[in-house]
């Protein structure tokens, strides 16, 4: 391992600031030979500027710059493509690595297909206000991981470990849909195991893309309705992914039962009757004597977990 070129992907959209945090702690990392590929999607702010003096002062930086915005999903894909190590990290522009991430990610990535440290969770003030539970799937059989990975599947900080560059390559592309990063680490997982290093972390900036389903859809450019009823809508392109589209899939025997069974996984029925009621409510709350049902509803919904917020 100690030979093995690991690229770091960041891919970024007018975020300068925080991609100088991120970058920097790339090009800290306690294991050197990385390289660092920053993909801008037309940035009109600093991000050209800063990503200039980034590679004209370390050569393990390089900067793929795009005249236009190609939406969100073909930035990580451009990485995908244009990564040249080993192994493989993308990172998002406005997070950043424990300085020891890449090498302890590394040191287990032999007996697994993608490790990630844990995910710890920040403020705008850059303090930590929660971390994420540890993740493992080790299971021997395909199918048995998947599911487990679907039925267990929120905050998806997994994403962002350690992987194999053929590995990412059959995983390969990210599709512009809801939960796509979802797809692509079941495509990961359908090749092998995944664990969570515990003794090392990447710190998300909360509020980000994903912070809720209608920002989300905004940014990938999808229809309105799908923030409506999003957990449907996963449901749908988690069978496809699985049934046909997904090329990783296609050794695990059974397939198409795989797939019925991992759509039943990510159907959050809480989710599904909080957006269908929602403007019911909402509308009752806006007259005088509704204002009770509307706060109600609220408590109650918020009990069940139930809300936009996706991590």
């Amino acid at each position: 391992m100690a030979e093995s070129l690991v690229s770091i992907g960041i891919p970024t959209f007018n975020r300068a600031e925080r991609l100088a945090r991120a970058a920097a702690s790339a090009l800290a990392q306690t294991y050197s030979n990385i390289e660092l590929v920053i993909s801008d999607n037309g940035s009109t702010d600093a991000t050209d500027e800063l990503c200039r003096r980034l590679a004209a002062r370390d050569p393990r930086v390089r900067y793929l710059r795009s005249p236009v915005n190609r939406g969100l999903t073909e930035n990580f894909n451009v990485l995908y493509r244009e990564m040249r190590g080993d192994y493989v990290l993308t990172l998002s522009d406005d997070d950043w690595l424990a300085a020891d991430y890449i090498e302890r990610c590394l040191s287990a990535v032999g007996e697994h297909v993608l490790v990630c440290g844990l995910a710890r969770y920040v403020d705008e003030a850059g303090d930590v206000v929660r971390t994420a539970r540890p993740m493992r799937f080790e299971q021997r059989d395909p199918a048995t991981r998947i599911r487990a990975y679907l039925s267990a599947v929120d905050e998806n900080a997994i994403l962002y470990g350690v992987v194999p560059r053929a590995v990412m390559t059959r995983a390969a592309p990210m599709r512009n849909v809801l939960a796509n990063d979802w797809l692509v680490v079941a495509a990961i997982l359908a090749q092998g195991t995944a664990v969570t290093q515990v003794e090392t972390a990447v710190y998300r900036q909360l509020g980000g893309t994903s912070a809720s389903f209608p920002k989300l859809v905004d940014t990938l450019g999808l229809p309105r309705w799908h923030a409506r009823l999003p957990h449907l809508v996963i449901a749908r392109e988690v069978l496809v992914e699985i049934a046909w589209r997904g090329r990783a899939f296609r050794a695990i025997p059974n397939r198409l039962a795989l797939a019925v069974r991992s759509a039943g996984s990510v159907i959050d029925w809480a989710s599904i009757a909080w957006h269908l009621t929602l403007p019911t409510f909402a509308g009752l709350g806006r007259r005088k004597r509704g204002r009770w049902l509307w706060l109600s509803y609220q408590r109650f919904t918020r009990m069940l977990g139930a809300g936009w917020t996706r991590d």
